[in-house]
């Protein structure tokens, strides 16, 4: 779920977390994510409101150029700390990891280096015991290809999966990825396992 700049307050986006975990329950998990938009001081007074309510993770609670920041928060806080999603190469990463400032990595895929690289930086992360989560927003190309990453990553935990309106993940290839029980199952056939619409190209394409 969206907190930060969004709300009115930061006792504000406090109280949409409270909410969320009542109507749930304790067994479903919950991540939030900031986008960067608070300041550290911000950031570390949400992270103490919402300590009682088992956060799976607190992403971006700060800009993801600030490392310092980003560190400073996690220091502060049990709350497992996400961020990557706009890092190019495993370089990147290990800054983040050297800094002290990630416990879940989030590639994406089509920015990190592709799907060789991203295997490198969830070596990286499996090296120094932390965990990855590719941010898999964008199309069922994206989608697979970080898919297939968690099936052959044991590092890689979470599969991150829109339900919202997006033709490029629903409408692109003929293929749909199953979910079930929360989880979404292995591809069985080669490559990335996708058919493009060739229809839905040609209608979406600029000449």
């Amino acid at each position: 779920m969206r907190v930060g700049l969004q709300d009115k307050s930061v006792d504000d986006s406090a109280a949409r977390v409270r909410e969320v975990r009542e109507a749930l329950g304790r067994e479903v998990g919950i991540m939030v994510d900031a986008h960067g938009t608070w300041s550290v001081r911000d950031a570390l007074r949400f992270a103490r409101k919402v300590e009682p309510y088992d956060l799976a993770w607190f992403e971006e609670p700060v800009s993801a150029d600030n490392l310092a920041g980003l560190a400073e928060v996690r220091r502060s806080t049990d709350i497992p700390i996400a961020t990557g999603e706009n890092e190019q190469t495993r370089f990147g990463f290990r800054d983040l990891i050297a800094a002290g400032a990630v416990d879940i990595l989030q590639p994406d895929i089509a920015i990190a280096g592709g799907i060789t690289e991203c295997q490198r930086i969830c070596a990286l992360a499996a090296a120094h015991e932390r965990t990855v989560a590719p941010h898999l927003w964008g199309s069922a190309i994206l989608f697979a290809a970080g898919l297939h990453l968690c099936v052959a990553t044991p590092c890689a935990t979470t599969v991150e999966f829109s339900r919202g309106e997006n033709p490029l993940l629903h409408e692109l290839v003929e293929e749909s990825f199953e979910l079930r029980d929360g989880a979404v199952l292995a591809p069985q056939r080669a490559g990335l396992g996708l058919t493009l619409r060739r229809e839905f190209v040609r209608a979406i394409t600029v000449a």
